[in-house]
């Protein structure tokens, strides 16, 4: 049986960083149009997290009668909805009235310090400091062990079923059809990329960017082929190198529900007059206000969609760690502000880029450090942020 290695903790970190970008993109947002440093943000993931609480698993939310729970996607859904309607009470009864009079970029920070405060200490109140988690049914993970042979790679799934070690699968890749599926996976992602660029090697103005459709079509491509392109399983005894990855349904849910975000934000705000309107305020508010946009409208938006987004990430995190806490959303507010200083301070799309490799650095600097390192997995963003900025003052992505 194969150890997980080096290839586990990508994996990992990527299904962290995508957890990351889920409240990135709304703090970005939030500081692009509203202007507002907001330190709140990471208790509004805990707020949506636990709203979902209340709602999948009652008893253990005091005040909260046992009705005996909704299955976790409904009560997401609900917590999510309610989530949003909180992001526009904080706009609507705080911000605008602080915006209203005029109030600096220091009063926002202070007022957003003691937003987060209120926040945190009433789900102390509510809920205590204990660990809980949701009720939903167990997920079964499965490792899959890559074992790389003098002909080839070799495949196997492998599962824990009643204590014992079942194989699920078995499959192999000679070397020929692995330099056929990568090198044909590059060249669909750079074919796809350059279409969307014009002749000088400028992109062109799309709903979606046409590096995110090359990596894309190069994932697609790669997938596809290594599904067809299966061969005989190859033999394991004299493997020059083996690994085991761990992926489990909960992964791909993660990964596939924050992609969809991703692109339904990109569609709103390339797409939508709202998303239009929401752009011309982050580029230049007093100007979108003459030409006719309705900043308090404007600002409205912003807010709800962050705290929609900012629920996702509370009921990822949760369900993913099987495990929430008070301090579950601080614990992850380092961690956004740093993928979306990263990304270019007023860029959605620089702090979901961003997102994703802070959380792979995170888990594979806590992989490749000795055991006692792992208390500096924050650190360790913080690290990779310092060095990008070096190089890149201005992140790295540059538009809104």
């Amino acid at each position: 049986m194969a150890s997980a290695g080096l290839l586990d903790a990508i994996l990992q970190g990527l299904i962290t960083g995508t957890i990351i970008a889920a409240g990135a993109l709304g703090l970005s947002l939030i500081y692009s149009i509203a202007e507002v440093p907001n330190f709140a943000h990471g208790d509004m993931i805990t707020i949506g997290a636990y709203l979902t609480l209340a709602l999948n698993k009652p008893g253990a939310v005091p005040f909260v009668p046992d009705f005996g729970g909704l299955p976790l996607v409904a009560a997401g859904i609900v917590g999510i909805t309610v989530a949003g309607g909180t992001g526009a009470v904080y706009e609507l009864a705080i911000f605008r009235r602080f915006r209203s009079k005029g109030a600096d970029l220091i009063t926002m920070v202070i007022v957003s310090l003691g937003l987060a405060l209120v926040l945190r200490n009433v789900v102390l109140f509510l809920v205590g400091s204990g660990n809980i988690n949701y009720n939903t049914e167990r997920v079964t993970n499965t490792n899959v062990e890559l074992y790389l042979t003098g002909n080839g790679l070799s495949v196997q799934t492998v599962q824990r079923q009643a204590g014992d070690l079942v194989t699920l699968g078995e499959w192999g890749y000679g070397w020929l059809s692995l330099l056929v599926i990568v090198g044909v996976a590059i060249a669909a992602g750079v074919a796809v990329y350059r279409w969307r660029t014009d002749d000088t090697g400028f992109e062109t103005v799309h709903l979606v960017s046409p590096r995110i459709l090359g990596v894309a079509a190069g994932v697609a491509t790669l997938a596809v082929l290594a599904t067809v392109l299966q061969g005989a399983p190859l033999a394991i005894d004299a493997a020059a190198w083996s690994t085991s990855v761990g992926v489990s349904i909960k992964y791909g849910v993660i990964l596939g529900l924050t992609l969809v975000t991703m692109v339904a934000m990109n569609l709103l705000l390339k797409g939508t007059r709202t998303g239009r309107a929401m752009r011309a305020t982050a580029d230049n508010m007093a100007l979108a206000e003459i030409r006719g946009v309705n900043i308090d409208r404007v600002q409205l938006v912003v807010w709800v969609i962050a705290a929609l987004l900012t629920a996702l990430a509370g009921i990822l995190t949760g369900w993913f760690a099987s495990n929430l806490n008070p301090n579950m959303g601080f614990s992850l507010l380092l961690p956004i502000f740093a993928a979306v200083i990263m990304g270019g301070i007023t860029s959605p799309y620089g702090a979901v880029l961003a997102s994703l490799i802070i959380g792979v650095s995170m888990d594979v600097g806590v992989f490749l450090l000795p055991a006692e390192f792992a208390t500096y997995r924050t650190a360790i963003a913080f690290v990779i942020l310092i060095a990008v900025l070096l190089v890149k003052p201005e992140g790295l992505w540059g538009d809104v």
